[in-house]
């Protein structure tokens, strides 16, 4: 467990830092944190058909960009059961020919855990993990229907299955997976504009309570370990597939979209320049970058995805 630590670390943060992105548990005590900038921005949407059009019509520079902050964390509450926190905070804006539609405020927490599965079957293995992820997506209490909202104001419930495999000697490894999400009506943790009188009030639309549809998602990520754990490069592929057919369109002003189905493919790297040196109170330190684009899709914008962030681990107990 210990060489594949500085890869675990290069497991977290991607596609908004995506808490059932992972195979391998922390070990008992193990703390890792990060916080990230991600630099989302679309010109363009994708169609129910596949087709693409501008994201506003008659602008074509940009108009949708979200510039939010992320927390996320692990920590090994035992050898085989890890707790894993993630916090967004939302800054999207949206341009449209007259107005500028802005929120600011925390979005939707994911709280989870991840338990490897051999274990528990009494199975052991040096190279391959599977786990086990679960999670609950809870609103922070922001305003569902401000124009654009921080997120669907819904409760949310996803689990995945994760395989990953180490190639060691070799500096290589490769992991995927596979999750449900299930939507429910549940809105108590969000907050609401009573009366907003839609197209009149710019700032918010009718508190519709949509019916999110459930979905599908998957990733699938190859890495390597290189200069003794100082740089590490990855390759990255995530999606998602609505179960229900994408009927319902978005609107500009709040672009959540009912049901979408999209493709996200990228690459990243992270760089511990003090790993493998004598410098131990400065080796846990990481710095990283992913980039995506999304080449396929229905129903959802087409962006570009930037992430940077820096990151932290320590024992604790």
């Amino acid at each position: 467990m210990a060489r594949l630590l500085p890869i675990l670390l290069l497991l977290t943060g991607w596609l908004a830092p995506d808490v059932a992105a992972q195979a391998w548990t922390m070990g008992k005590g193990q703390y890792y944190g990060k916080l990230a900038y991600g630099a989302v921005t679309a010109s363009h949407q994708y169609q129910f058909d596949g087709r693409t059009s501008e994201f506003v019509n008659g602008l074509d520079a940009n108009t949708f960009k979200d510039r939010s902050l992320y927390y996320y964390s692990e920590l090994g509450l035992l050898d085989n059961l890890t707790l894993v926190l993630a916090v967004p905070y939302k800054r999207t804006t949206i341009r449209q020919k007259a107005f500028e539609f802005k929120t600011r405020a925390f979005g939707s927490a994911t709280v989870g855990v991840r338990f490897g599965l051999l274990p528990l079957l009494k199975i052991q293995s040096s190279a391959s993990v599977v786990a086990v992820n679960m999670a609950v997506n809870v609103p922070t209490g922001y305003t569902r229907n401000y124009a654009p909202s921080a997120g669907p104001g819904q409760l949310d419930f996803q689990a995945s299955l994760n395989y990953g495999v180490s190639f060691y000697p070799l500096p290589f490894y490769a992991q995927a997976g596979l999750g449900f999400r299930a939507r429910t009506g549940a809105y108590v943790f969000s907050d609401a504009i009573k009366n907003c009188n839609e197209g009149v009030d710019l700032k918010c639309t009718a508190d519709r309570k949509p019916n999110l549809g459930d979905e599908v998602y998957y990733n699938a990520e190859i890495g390597a370990s290189l200069f003794k754990g100082r740089l590490f490069l990855q390759g990255l592929l995530g999606g998602v597939h609505s179960l229900e057919e994408p009927k319902d369109g978005f609107t500009v002003t709040n672009p959540i979209p009912l049901h979408q189905r999209y493709l996200k493919v990228g690459g990243g790297a992270a760089v511990y320049p003090f790993a493998a040196t004598s410098m131990q109170a400065l080796a846990p330190i990481g710095f990283s970058i992913q980039y995506f684009i999304t080449p396929d899709g229905r129903n959802t914008i087409k962006s570009e995805d930037l992430f940077v962030g820096v990151d932290y681990r320590i024992k604790l107990f």
